[in-house]
């Protein structure tokens, strides 16, 4: 693997990880200086509030090349890893879980990045996280659904080009779902089944039917337009056959004598109320959109960075390796 002048960055995200974050950090440590390349370990931390942050500021003297960026509060994992990605400086860029990812992955997710790729995805050998037989059937049927692929992931295992990491941070759209992302510029990517490590699995967030469905259709609610166009023509399907039958019946009334009008409140209700609720389905959808066409047309950051440490001064074709 030929690594000559060329810096490499993982990314990772800590978050009230005290425990274990030394322990990984130096695993990691330990693969990248196999590859005989320049790099960094970027590690953010989302706010954490034990003492992960001080163990971290003593880990820095054993291992120079890390650099840590503290968000100012608790943000979406998306948003953490673009700050990351907005601050790392790498020809390549690995996104690392550390409470899955094996860190020999490392050097293998590298190399297939070098075949000729911009973006190499890390899908797990089996589920991550056990979701019930209805958080499965929803998944499959938002897969099907969705306008770019949809695939929504526990783990974020990713390798980027910096052609890639470059169109990706300059994507300004507050929903930060990379899936979509990678859909929407469009470089070659590739595939890399991995087995996840189970050693840290009781840091993962514990995950219900209700958190994934709202998660999911946030996501296709900010990145497709899908939804409302489905709804739109489903509201004018049924109009249509309303005004059929009623037009029918007319017919029936005029040129036959015949009545077959229904008869009574529960057969008008039940119509009225169809017809309403396709009506205000749209109109909350119609709202959600604009929910997020305003808070996109708000000219904020991202995130808001409360303490930096070693800010990186890797410069490209120097003379050393391993520099921080």
């Amino acid at each position: 693997m030929k690594l000559l002048d060329t810096i490499i960055s993982v990314i990772l995200i800590t978050q009230n990880d005290e425990d274990i974050i030394q322990e990984r950090i130096k695993e990691i440590n330990k693969e990248l200086k196999k590859l005989h390349a320049s790099y960094e370990i970027v590690i953010v931390d989302n706010n954490s509030t034990d003492q992960t942050v001080e163990k971290l500021h003593s880990l820095h003297k054993t291992v120079p090349h890390t650099r840590m960026l503290v968000l100012s509060k608790e943000y979406d994992t998306e948003i953490a890893l673009t700050a990351g990605l907005d601050n790392c400086v790498g020809d390549y860029v690995i996104l690392f879980n550390i409470y899955t990812d094996p860190p020999e992955v490392v050097p293998t997710i590298i190399s297939r990045l070098l075949e000729n790729y911009d973006i190499v995805i890390g899908e797990s050998k089996y589920d991550i996280i056990k979701r019930s037989f209805l958080s499965k059937i929803f998944l499959k049927v938002i897969e099907k659904l969705s306008t770019h692929a949809l695939s929504y992931r526990t783990n974020y295992l990713t390798a980027l080009s910096r052609k890639a990491i470059n169109s990706i941070i300059r994507t300004r759209r507050k929903s930060r779902n990379f899936n979509y992302i990678h859909y929407l510029i469009g470089y070659k990517k590739s595939v890399l089944v991995y087995k996840p490590i189970k050693k840290f699995y009781y840091k993962l967030k514990k995950e219900n039917f209700f958190e994934l469905f709202f998660a999911v259709t946030d996501i296709i609610i900010s990145n497709s337009f899908r939804p409302i166009r489905m709804l739109t023509f489903l509201g004018m399907a049924a109009s249509l056959f309303f005004l059929l039958y009623v037009f029918f019946i007319t017919l029936l009334a005029i040129f036959f004598d015949t009545r077959v009008a229904p008869q009574g409140w529960i057969s008008l209700a039940t119509v009225l109320g169809s017809m309403f609720f396709l009506l205000f389905s749209l109109l909350t959808l119609i709202s959600e959109y604009l929910i997020r066409v305003l808070n996109e047309a708000r000219n904020e950051p991202f995130y808001f960075i409360a303490d930096e440490i070693d800010r990186s001064i890797i410069l490209p074709k120097k003379n050393r390796r391993n520099i921080a």
